[in-house]
C-alpha cells in the first residue's frame, strides 16, 4: 500500500547542490540572520538593559555562552554599569565543571569599541600596518598552498599515468599477453592507488579553496571595517557584522599583583587577530565625579548616593557620632530619672499601704 507521508531527513543529510539559482539576498545577509535567529536575542530585559553580545561572547574553558546577569550594588547613572557577564555553565552547575569569568558589561563594551575603532583607522590611515596583517594572517596560507598546489600538479600527472596503464593494461589481457589472474591483480592495484589518489585531491582542492577565501576575506574585512571609523556606540548590528564570536578568559593575577583579563575577538572573514588584555575595572570606578555637598571640591564618589567628599564625610562622621553619644546619654538620663520617680511613687504607695493596716 502506498504511503502519501513525506519523509523527513535532519539538516546533514540534506543533499545542497550550491549556485543553482541565483539567490534572493546575499550569503552574508543570509548568514547574519541565521546568527541572530539562532541567538535568541531579546531587545532588552526587564532592567532595560539591551545585550548587545548575545550569542557572541563565550567562555574560553568550557565553551558555555556568557549571559547577562544584574549585580547587587547600589544605583548607578546607567544600567550597563550594574550588569556583568558571567559563564552559564558556571551559574548552572557551580564550580565543579567551571569558573566564573566575570566581566563588567562595560568593561567588555570598552574593549570591544576600542579594537573595532583601532582596526577601522587602521584600514583608513595605515596602509603599512594593514599590509603587516595581511602578511601575518595569510603568510602560512600562501606558503602552504604553494605546496598544495604542486602536490595537486603531481597527484593529476600519477592520475594520468594510471589512466594510461589501466589502457595498456587491457590491451595486453586482449591480445593474451598477460593471465587473468594478473590482469586483476595489477587492475586491483591500480584502481585501488586511483581511489586514494582521487581522494586526496578532494582534501587539497578544498584546502585551497579556504586558503583563496581566507585571502579574499582579509581584503573583505578591511574594506567592510572601513565603514565604521569613528564610532562612538555600539548595537546589536554593528556587532553581527564584524564580529564571529568573542572568547573570554578567567581573570588572573600576574606578578606585580595587578589583576588582568584575556579576551578574543574573533572577526568576521580574518578569525582571531590577537588577545586583549584588560584591566578589570573595579566597581565603583564607573560612576561619574561629583562636587561635594559641604566644600563643593569636585571627587569620584564610593556610591551613587555618596553626597560628601572623603575630607567632609569623616569630619561629618565624627560630628554625627558625637552627637550620636550625645543623644544617647541623654536618654539614658531621662530613663534613669523616670526609672527613679517611679520607684519612689512605689514607696510611698507602699508606705501608705502599711499605715492603712495599723
Amino acid at each position: 500500500m502506498k504511503s502519501r507521508k513525506r519523509l523527513s531527513k535532519l539538516p546533514e543529510e540534506w543533499e545542497v547542490i550550491p549556485d543553482t539559482h541565483e539567490g534572493i539576498v546575499t550569503q552574508e545577509e543570509f548568514d547574519t540572520v541565521q546568527r541572530l535567529m539562532t541567538s535568541r536575542r531579546r531587545e532588552e530585559n526587564a532592567g532595560g538593559f539591551k545585550n548587545i553580545f548575545a550569542g557572541i561572547i563565550k567562555c574560553a574553558d568550557c565553551g558555555y555562552a556568557l549571559r547577562a546577569t544584574s549585580v547587587h550594588r547600589r544605583k548607578r547613572p546607567d544600567i550597563i554599569d550594574c550588569v556583568q557577564y558571567s559563564c552559564n555553565n558556571y551559574a548552572r552547575n557551580g564550580n565543579g565543571v567551571c569558573t566564573a569569568h566575570n566581566i563588567e558589561a562595560r568593561d567588555l563594551f570598552n574593549a570591544v569599541l576600542a579594537d573595532i575603532n583601532r582596526f577601522a583607522d587602521m584600514a583608513v590611515n595605515d596602509e603599512k600596518a594593514v599590509r603587516a596583517i595581511e602578511k601575518r594572517l595569510t603568510e602560512t596560507d600562501h606558503s602552504r598552498a604553494k605546496a598544495l598546489e604542486k602536490e595537486q600538479r603531481k597527484l593529476n600527472k600519477r592520475l594520468a599515468e594510471l589512466d594510461r596503464l589501466f589502457s595498456s593494461l587491457y590491451e595486453d589481457k586482449v591480445m593474451e599477453r598477460i593471465t587473468e589472474r594478473n590482469f586483476e591483480m595489477m587492475s586491483g592495484k591500480y584502481q585501488k592507488e586511483q581511489l586514494e589518489i582521487e581522494a586526496r585531491l578532494k582534501e587539497v582542492s578544498e584546502t585551497l579553496t579556504e586558503s583563496y577565501e581566507k585571502s579574499q576575506g582579509v581584503r573583505d574585512f578591511l574594506s567592510l571595517i572601513r565603514n565604521y571609523q569613528g564610532i562612538k556606540e555600539l548595537d546589536a548590528t554593528i556587532i553581527n557584522a564584524l564580529i564571529d564570536k568573542i572568547i573570554v578568559s578567567e581573570r588572573e593575577t600576574i606578578a606585580d599583583g595587578t589583576v588582568r583579563q584575556e579576551i578574543k575577538i574573533y572577526y568576521k572573514f580574518i578569525g582571531f587577530v590577537g588577545e586583549l588584555h584588560i584591566i578589570p575595572t573595579k566597581r565603583w570606578a564607573a560612576l561619574k565625579p561629583k562636587n561635594c555637598t559641604v566644600c563643593g571640591i569636585e571627587y569620584v564618589p564610593n556610591s551613587g548616593i555618596s553626597k560628601y567628599c572623603p575630607e567632609c564625610r569623616e569630619r561629618i562622621r565624627k560630628v554625627r557620632g558625637t552627637e550620636a553619644k550625645i543623644r544617647s546619654r541623654e536618654r539614658n538620663r531621662q530613663a534613669c530619672i523616670e526609672l527613679s520617680a517611679k520607684n519612689d511613687r512605689l514607696m510611698w504607695v507602699d508606705a501608705e499601704d502599711s499605715l492603712d493596716i495599723f
